[in-house]
Order: C-alpha cells, then sequence, then structure tokens
C-alpha cells in the first residue's frame, strides 16, 4: 500500500495529461452524514395531532354538581270554622183544620183532595203538615198560638209534634179545646173500603156534616 507521498507523484504520472482535485475525506464524512440526516428527516412523519397531545397537558373532568331536591313542604289545611244552623222559623198556621202527615205521594195528595171535598174544604183553607221536612225543634209550642180548633193526622204520632196526647184510632178527643183524631196513612185509604167508611164517618162527626 502507498504511503501519502508516493500516491500523489504515482497519480500525477498516471494521469499527467488530466487536472486533478484532491478531495479531503472530512468533506465526504460530512456530506453523507448530512445526506444521513437528511433523508432521515424525510423518512420521519409530522403527526400534528400527537404533538397536540403530548403538548397539551390532559385535562380533568369536573364532575357535575349533584341536584339537591328540596324537600316538599306541606302546608295545612286551612281550618274552616264550623257553620251555625240558621234558627229554624216557627211555623205559622193560619187555618183552623190542621192535617198531619208524612212523605205523602202524588196519589196520595190527590185522594186527600177528594177527601176534603167530601165535608166542603180543600187544600187551600186547611194547613198541611209533611213532618218529614221540618225538623222535630219547629214542632214545639205549634198549638199555643190558639189557632188550630181540629187537629186530623194520617198515620202520625202527636209524640212528633211534641205532644204527648194518647189517642184511639178513629175516635175524637177533645183536649184545651181543640179536637183531635188519628187515623190510618193516606195511602191505606186507597184499596180499602172499611177504611174510607170509617174515615168518613169520624170526619162527619169533627165537622158535623
Amino acid at each position: 500500500m502507498m504511503n501519502g507521498s508516493g500516491d500523489t507523484a504515482f497519480l500525477q504520472q498516471l494521469f499527467s495529461q488530466e487536472q486533478l482535485f484532491l478531495v479531503s475525506s472530512d468533506i465526504s464524512v460530512q456530506e453523507t452524514t448530512q445526506e444521513e440526516v437528511s433523508s432521515v428527516e424525510e423518512v420521519t412523519p409530522t403527526v400534528p395531532f400527537v404533538e397536540e397531545i403530548i403538548e397539551k397537558p390532559a385535562v380533568a373532568e369536573t364532575p357535575a354538581p349533584a341536584v339537591v331536591t328540596p324537600p316538599v313542604v306541606t302546608l295545612p289545611e286551612p281550618v274552616t270554622p264550623p257553620v251555625k244552623p240558621a234558627e229554624p222559623k216557627p211555623i205559622q198556621l193560619s187555618h183552623q183544620v190542621l192535617l198531619l202527615t208524612e212523605n205523602p205521594s202524588l196519589q196520595d195528595l190527590d185522594l186527600l183532595q177528594n177527601i176534603l171535598k167530601s165535608v166542603n174544604l180543600s187544600l187551600d183553607t186547611i194547613d198541611l203538615l209533611d213532618l218529614a221536612q221540618v225538623s222535630v225543634s219547629e214542632h214545639q209550642n205549634l198549638l199555643s198560638g190558639k189557632m188550630v180548633h181540629h187537629v186530623l193526622t194520617f198515620g202520625v204520632p202527636l209524640k212528633k209534634i211534641g205532644l204527648q196526647i194518647f189517642l184511639m184510632p178513629y175516635q175524637v178527643r177533645n183536649v184545651q179545646d181543640i179536637n183531635f183524631v188519628m187515623v190510618d196513612h193516606l195511602k191505606d185509604f186507597h184499596e180499602d173500603k172499611a177504611k174510607k167508611k170509617a174515615l168518613w164517618m169520624v170526619l162527619k162527626q169533627l165537622f158535623g156534616v
């Protein structure tokens, strides 16, 4: 292998007709290194979204605040003061004849009109009191006005109007100038001829017909 000076003389003789250039080995190494670096840079891809993930710190998720449901407050119901019942008005009697009954039907009232006609009376000339439609307190002192002279009750005991008077059916009893008579309920006279006859007999005695 030739040394440096010998190599130069040999090359000068060999290429005496040519222009020679001496290339330093350092330059060759440097160029090679730059080429390798360039090739490496070209091969390495740029990944923007990876850089973004790496550069930006991860943000911890903030938990949603807990929803607090307010307690349901139940308001007390307003207390309604008790309504004082109205004082019952006293029953005003305007006739001398008072008839007592309880829950009469329309058929019963038609029969009653015929009964009254037989003794020259009508529903307009008597006081008819349905005890199912009035309170017990209204019955007290019902006869205190001395307006009534005859009381005819159709199946209603006198104790319902506050009177403790014992009566025999179809018999007239006079108490303190008032004639009292108790007979059967109006519905019992529709088909019973015997009761109709008994009623007629006591009505003639009561009203003098």
